[in-house]
């Protein structure tokens, strides 16, 4: 035990990074300070002796995450899962809690209580954060004591009072979306206009940059320039004005822009820039496009898309193809020629390689877009993430192609996961989606005349002894559905006022009518005797509706026609 070796040689880290040991959680508060103070602190025996009680649980807890890292689980799974281990022990040790294989459930459970505590006593974190706290804590928990089960990590959760809390979207309103989308435009907008003015002579000119972003705004990239501002023709002291020059003069011939590290931010600023851009256009998530080397992708037409790149999916367990617009293939391009002429190509083979100064990353590093994040805030502009990025675009082409389907596939994502994570409700695609619903499934149908059709078909049928002047059902006349078996009527006052109205129409129109010698009828009496059929069947339903009708008739008198009518009507009037 003596030689106990707790640390993970397979997980890469970079070159100032410091490793993570188990061997500081089995000494009493060093996981209470950083962890490259521990290791020093416990080789020179500041924490005392080892607590053996601990030494078979950290032990089960290297191996589960061990087997975490040999099964090729996230980075960030990994790293997230140490940090709540060691923020477990943090607080154990601080509560004098003797933890051991027999206890720790337990302990959990009390920690548990805390991360509750915290949220809805303290409100020092939110509610989704202790629930993955604890979540990841009992997951680990399981794995490291292989308690049975499907599930076991949630059988242990469900154990605590620690529930998931019930995610509420948000849903968009007109004006909300519209800000959301304009902020979007206007943050891709910026990142262009980056892209665009950063070329290798840019880069390699001289400093500070300015770069015009429209509205009179100016953006400055300053590089390693402590004072952008300064007019060094005002300074008195000789070595300082030289110093200055030197520092703001293009970079020589023959000198690389990878020399020295005082132009790597704005080099860095264009790739931050091209892989956001390459995310909103393309839907892959920022750990798969940060990993991904030039030679990985493939042009192919499909449709008005193109099919560029294909990244193995273990969650799918294949691989998904991401797709962009044409018109972003001479974007690209462009970039990838600009890595060639700034020398990226020559010694690193990844589209997006971030520089670190002097540092190496860890591969499948975060990268936390730092430089962007101040360059925005120069000019007020918000920052918009990789995976706001992704969800404004999929609530895009939802609302575009109102195809479900047909959106997953272009994301490459299950459609639970898309409508679970991704979709957003927005109340104009619910209000367009509520009355293509009730087209399909309400049977009533607006027909050319008032009231309603219960016919999608239009199929007319004549009702039972009907007159032969009587207009003929054609779903086109408006008096031709008054004789039509599928017409019903709406029991409302302003139906009765339409059917008064209606009524006059036809009388005007009969006035003008001169019979012939074989004294035939119009059949507009026929749709007059209809009207008042129908207005005395209404009338005699209830009081109520035979005021309506009396309302309706009292209205023609004072010359108030319904809007329906109301033009007809006037014409009429002036030529009898």
């Amino acid at each position: 035990m003596s030689e106990l070796d707790l640390t993970f040689p397979s997980y890469p880290i970079g070159t100032h990074q410091v490793p993570w040991d188990l061997k500081i959680l089995l000494f009493k508060g060093a996981s209470n300070i950083p962890r490259k103070s521990a290791i020093v602190s416990i080789e020179g025996n500041k924490f005392g002796k080892r607590i053996e009680e601990r030494i078979p649980l950290v032990v089960a807890f290297h191996e589960a995450i061990c087997s975490m890292i040999s099964l090729g689980k996230s980075r960030a799974l990994v790293e997230s899962s140490l940090e709540v281990l060691w923020r477990f022990f943090a607080w154990s040790d601080k509560n004098s809690q003797q933890i051991s294989s027999e206890n720790v459930i337990e302990i959990f459970k009390l920690w548990t209580d805390v991360q509750i505590h915290r949220h809805q006593i303290k409100k020092e974190i939110s509610a989704i954060y202790a629930y993955r706290q604890t979540s990841k804590m009992a997951n680990l928990l399981a794995k490291a004591l292989r308690l049975p089960g499907a599930k076991p990590g949630g059988n242990l959760l469900l154990q605590t009072r620690m529930r998931k809390p019930i995610e509420k979207k948000r849903v968009l309103g007109t004006e909300a979306d519209k800000q959301n989308l304009d902020h979007t435009f206007k943050f891709g907008h910026l990142l262009t206009k980056i892209c665009e003015a950063l070329d290798v002579e840019t880069v390699r000119g001289k400093l500070p940059i300015r770069i015009n972003i429209g509205n009179e705004a100016i953006l400055t990239l300053a590089g390693s320039l402590m004072d952008p501002d300064m007019d060094i023709n005002t300074v008195k002291n000789a070595a300082v004005r030289r110093n200055a020059e030197i520092a703001r003069a293009p970079l020589p011939d023959g000198e690389s822009l990878f020399d020295r590290h005082k132009r790597s931010a704005i080099l860095n600023q264009r790739i931050e820039a091209e892989l956001l851009i390459f995310i909103a256009q393309t839907g892959m998530n920022l750990t798969q496009a940060a990993g991904l080397e030039k030679e990985s992708y493939r042009w192919k037409s499909s449709g008005e898309d193109l099919e560029v790149f294909r990244v193995y999916k273990g969650r799918r367990s294949g691989d998904a193809i991401f797709r962009c617009f044409k018109s972003y293939r001479c974007h690209l391009e462009k970039y990838m020629g600009w890595l060639g002429e700034t020398g990226f190509s020559d010694h690193d083979n990844r589209l997006f390689p971030i520089l670190s100064r002097g540092m190496i990353r860890a591969k499948g590093a975060k990268i936390k877009f730092n430089t962007t994040k101040e360059t925005l805030k120069k000019v007020d502009v918000s920052f918009v993430g990789p995976q706001q990025l992704r969800k404004t675009r999929v609530n895009w082409l939802l609302r575009r192609s109102r195809d479900l389907d047909l959106t997953a596939e272009q994301m490459a994502h299950d459609k639970g996961v898309l409508l679970r994570d991704y979709e957003m409700p927005h109340h104009q695609s619910a209000a367009a989606e509520i009355v293509r619903f009730h087209k399909s499934t309400d049977p009533a149908f607006s027909p050319p005349g008032p009231g309603v059709c219960i016919d999608k078909h239009h199929k007319p049928e004549l009702v039972s002894n009907l007159p032969t002047e009587a207009p003929k059902p054609d779903c086109i006349s408006p008096e031709g559905c008054l004789f039509c078996t599928k017409h019903r009527d709406i029991m409302s006052s302003e139906y009765c006022w339409k059917l008064a109205s209606h009524f006059q129409l036809k009388k005007l129109e009969t006035a003008l009518y001169k019979p012939s010698k074989k004294q035939e009828v119009h059949p507009g009496y026929r749709v007059i005797e209809r009207i008042t059929q129908k207005l005395d069947a209404i009338s005699s339903g209830s009081q109520i509706r035979a005021n309506w009708v009396k309302d309706a008739k009292d209205l023609i008198r004072s010359g108030r026609y319904h809007p329906y009518w109301d033009g007809h009507i006037k014409l009429l009037e002036t030529i009898v």
